[in-house]
């Protein structure tokens, strides 16, 4: 890459602040001596984010034989990694300043793609679920990036997308130095996370992985390609669904072999699961 991650991040200006219990809850994951009760202790200092954490662990999502209770046994039950990517989500709308339709919309995409993402790899095995929720989760969190540190320019790009004059790949380069994903990938090198997680951020529109040098990768992010486009196909995160859009035609599709045959039913199934816990994510 010939751009410096350090120089975009610099380029962009002001960035949305990782909630801070985030942070803390990503550092005791990597301590193999943490407990459930330690990240318990770590999550419930944030009771809005606490809050939001068990209302999505209750959610038909996690199909929890029970009602989850407390923290602790949310812990428990879901496993560490599960609730990275529960505190990561929870955590995702207070990355704004403000939450409007716009913001809303952002939202609504990025817990959608995370959602996709996940049924995809747990039904057809193309990436491990979890790491298929977050990059889903974070693949346009350039554009939160972008609206946040200067939201009137980001504005005015979205709206020449909605009249018509472009996407947002052939418009962004005239409203900012830098797209969306190389932001993007920036910003989450910036907040330490995986090399995995940035490049399937960096990459998520344009595959451009080696598939035979790094195959892991290539399927995550072609995982989160194709859940990005059942997305837009049925409108989320979207002001109009996408009727235009052939599925079966994607590289995405092609390169992880599924079956054109089975992607309407998909397509209802991912619906059907957002349109059930598009309020938890919300919290």
């Amino acid at each position: 890459m010939s751009v410096d991650f350090q120089t975009v991040v610099n380029t962009v200006g002001d960035l949305p602040p990782m909630p801070a219990v985030a942070v803390k809850v990503i550092e005791q994951l990597q301590n193999p001596t943490t407990s459930a009760a330690g990240l318990a202790e770590t999550v419930a200092h944030d009771p809005a984010l606490s809050a939001r954490v068990l209302k999505i662990a209750n959610s038909s999502f996690y199909s929890m034989k029970r009602q989850v209770k407390t923290l602790e046994n949310a812990i428990v039950l879901l496993g560490e990694r599960t609730l990275r990517s529960l505190v990561l989500a929870a955590s995702l709308k207070g990355m704004n300043k403000s939450f409007g339709l716009l913001e809303k919309m952002l939202w609504e995409d990025s817990i959608g793609c995370a959602i996709g993402a996940k049924i995809l790899a747990r039904r057809f095995e193309t990436a491990d679920v979890e790491e298929a929720f977050l990059s889903g989760l974070f693949r346009h969190i350039g554009k939160v990036v972008l609206n946040y540190s200067q939201p009137q320019v980001f504005q005015e790009l979205m709206q020449a997308v909605y009249n018509g004059e472009g996407s947002i790949q052939q418009l962004e380069g005239r409203y900012f130095p830098y797209s969306h994903a190389l932001v993007g990938a920036a910003v989450l090198k910036k907040w330490n996370f995986s090399e995995g997680l940035i490049q399937s951020t960096l990459h998520h529109a344009d595959l451009d992985i080696d598939a035979e040098d790094e195959p892991t990768l290539f399927r995550l992010t072609a995982t989160v390609h194709v859940a990005g486009a059942l997305c837009a196909k049925l409108g989320i995160g979207q002001r109009l669904p996408d009727a235009q859009l052939d599925l079966a035609t994607l590289p995405s599709v092609r390169a992880l072999e599924l079956n054109a045959l089975e992607l309407p039913e998909l397509l209802d199934h991912i619906r059907v699961v957002f349109n059930e816990n598009r309020d938890y994510f919300l919290g």
